[in-house]
């Protein structure tokens, strides 16, 4: 979907009904899809193993076939040089095409063993070493950043909304 905006309306209020938010099949045809913000790299060089999810970042590539002359990398709370990069979820890649998101909904089915288990609505999120957690990380030399937050639903999904700030601290 490609979204066009006046710079007139955009400085007006866009009311949500939180009742439809990350559903499909809202109304007019819309999807969930609506308020993401997801990127299309066609021909990017396999990026390695990332599943649905992963919090990554891209990095400078030195590779002289690479058309992007970047490379896609996991991030971890240890790596203090990705602090203050932009952070994005790994959505896909298939035939040379990467899709990462910038921000939206995201869906996790089993957080019962994972650092998601005490998922609660409204709860921020932060990165945890290299996974999604609620509770931000704590050992010295990590940094700690917001990436979003637990969001309400009706579909009893634990789903949250990933759109991670600008800033950081880096714990001494």
């Amino acid at each position: 979907m490609t979204v066009i905006i006046n710079p007139i309306i955009q400085q007006q209020t866009i009311a949500i009904n939180s009742f439809g938010v990350g559903l499909n099949g809202l109304p007019n045809g819309a999807t969930d899809s609506l308020m993401e913000l997801k990127y299309l790299f066609e021909g990017f060089p396999f990026p390695g193993v990332f599943e649905y999810g992963d919090v990554c970042a891209f990095t400078n590539s030195t590779d002289s076939n690479n058309p992007y002359s970047a490379a896609l990398v996991s991030i971890n709370t240890n790596q203090t040089v990705y602090a203050s990069k932009n952070l994005f979820v790994f959505v896909s890649y298939e035939n040379g095409n990467l899709i990462v998101m910038q921000k939206g909904f995201i869906d996790f089915e089993d957080t019962e063993n994972s650092s998601l288990a005490s998922w609660s609505e409204g709860d921020t999120l932060y990165l945890k070493d290299d996974k999604m957690a609620i509770t931000p990380p704590q050992t010295s030399g990590h940094f700690v950043k917001s990436i979003g937050f637990c969001m309400p639903n009706i579909e009893n999904k634990k789903r949250i909304w990933f759109e991670p700030d600008s800033t950081f601290f880096t714990i001494s």
